[in-house]
């Protein structure tokens, strides 16, 4: 991968870390939404996650350290991001699992 292509993988991963730390912590006016779409638009775009799962993993990680964190944080807003950010996993993974057991099925049956 060139190092811009890096870059821009990194930056899009931080957007989305970012946007999970303003949700959980309910910021006003909703201002992680436009973060979190260009940070998947980013990641996309530059074809960055070769598999789905990192982006709704470090949105988890993010909401968790916002949990942890001084900052005031809605209970209801870090509990949807949580449950979003979890579901949302569960599928990524599904995904991207989904080519590998196709293939390893196919070895067998071969």
């Amino acid at each position: 991968m060139p190092s811009a292509a890096r870059l821009l993988a990194l930056a899009a991963m931080l957007l989305v870390a970012a946007s999970a730390h303003l949700a959980a912590r309910s910021e006003p006016g909703g201002r992680w939404v436009p973060l979190l779409v260009v940070g998947v638009v980013v990641a996309v775009v530059t074809g960055s996650p070769t598999r789905l799962w990192p982006l709704p993993a470090i949105w988890l990680v993010a909401t968790l350290l916002a949990l942890t964190g001084d900052a005031p944080v809605d209970p209801s807003h870090a509990r949807v991001a949580l449950v979003v950010g979890a579901v949302v996993l569960l599928a990524a993974i599904a995904v991207d699992l989904r080519p590998v057991l196709r293939a390893r099925r196919r070895r067998g049956a071969a």
